[in-house]
């Protein structure tokens, strides 16, 4: 029933972005790409977060996980370079654990794909389903959406293999990403 009810709330939440096309506008729980992460963290908060970081390749960006309790979010993840003083949020990640569960995962990120194709509309727009990258056995399913104010929006749902959870724990999800042009920039070099 929670994950019901989240969908419903994250189906709603998009609704009022109608046709905004600018991934800036866009949040979840209240941050948006380019607000600093200060607004909504002290330094020493942001650091304390930085102790379980994971670090891209190559890069000084990480990813924190966001600590404050959320009604609709299992998890939501940062996306920052760690070089930048200000911490501006360059994208953001909302996910649902929804365990042994990717029939049901896959017809609530329909639902949300459909209403993005509404938002975003005259985006580029790639679907995929296909074996996880770094995880064998394991599938996801990815709609990609590329605005042309820039940046891009995720909707995706994974189903872990069962050597992947048991190995490290992880859940089958449904998760919405956001993301910068800067770090689509980035992405894209891999």
């Amino acid at each position: 029933m929670r994950i019901l009810t989240a969908f419903i709330i994250i189906f709603y939440t998009f609704t009022s972005f109608t046709k905004a096309n600018d991934i800036n506008e866009f949040e979840i729980e209240g941050l948006s790409i380019g607000d600093s992460l200060l607004k909504f963290m002290n330094f020493d908060e942001i650091k304390k977060a930085e102790e379980n970081k994971n670090e891209y390749p190559d890069s000084n960006y990480i990813v924190i996980f966001y600590n404050r309790k959320s009604e609709i979010y299992d998890d939501i993840e940062i996306v920052y370079d760690q070089k930048d003083t200000s911490f501006t949020i360059q994208a953001l990640t909302g996910s649902l654990e929804d365990a042994n569960n990717y029939k049901q995962c896959k017809i609530k990120k329909k639902d949300i794909v459909s209403e993005f194709k509404i938002t975003f509309e005259g985006s580029e727009v790639y679907d995929d389903e296909s074996e996880h990258a770094f995880s064998k056995g394991s599938l996801t399913d990815v709609t990609d959406f590329y605005p042309k104010t820039g940046g891009f929006a995720r909707v995706s749902c994974t189903d872990w293999s069962e050597k992947a959870e048991k190995e490290n724990f992880w859940v089958d999800n449904l998760k919405v990403s956001l993301g910068s042009e800067k770090f689509l920039l980035y992405l894209n070099k891999y």
